[in-house]
């Protein structure tokens, strides 16, 4: 199972990154091309999939490392990293987050959406709580896209706030792209650091 799903994402996350970006381009004239893709994640139907799939990629320990598994909003999320990572491009994608079924929330199994880290050397934030420095590039960010339908509501987060919006793709469906400052698994360290449940 672990060999499967390691082949479907290398078949699916350039399709689906390079037609986000396309799209992203073509909809909203957003040039993320500079932008670090830090994950994506991968949504499974049933409680049974994602628990078979969770117990296939700890098993696989040379090609998955489990970097966290913790229960956000009611539900489990595991977030992986891989060992050697899925190229796109000039860009590397070696980190897979994936969530639960939620109740009420059905979703289909398969790719849901990637982030893209906003942050440079001039702005980027020392700690992945929410503060002045997020929300100062944050609403840079937004206002220098402003025709955008921002979902704003994971802005207030205590840690790792981002800004995101619903892309329509004619291969994936509705799916989403989130703006944040801080690679998840920069992210996940400080939390394991310090403590705090992700």
């Amino acid at each position: 199972l672990s060999q499967k799903f390691l082949t479907t994402l290398s078949e699916q996350v350039p399709k689906f990154l390079s037609a986000m970006v396309i799209r992203l381009k073509k909809t909203h004239n957003m040039d993320v091309s500079n932008y670090h893709a830090d994950h994506v994640c991968w949504r499974t139907e049933t409680m049974e999939e994602y628990s078979d799939l969770i117990d296939a990629l700890n098993s696989a320990t040379n090609d998955w490392t489990l970097f966290m598994e913790s229960k956000i909003g009611g539900r489990s999320i595991a977030t992986f990293g891989l060992t050697s990572g899925i190229q796109v491009g000039d860009r590397t994608v070696d980190v897979i987050e994936i969530p639960a079924p939620k109740d009420g929330s059905p979703y289909q199994t398969g790719l849901e959406h990637v982030e893209f880290v906003i942050a440079d050397s001039t702005n980027s934030p020392s700690t992945p709580l929410n503060n002045e420095c997020h929300q100062r590039v944050l609403d840079d960010f937004i206002q220098q896209h402003p025709g955008c339908d921002w979902n704003l509501k994971a802005k207030d987060k205590d840690i790792n706030p981002d800004v995101s919006l619903k892309i329509e793709l004619d291969e994936f469906g509705v799916s989403s792209v989130k703006f944040h400052l801080m690679p998840l698994a920069k992210v996940i360290e400080y939390e394991q650091k310090h403590g705090y449940p992700s």
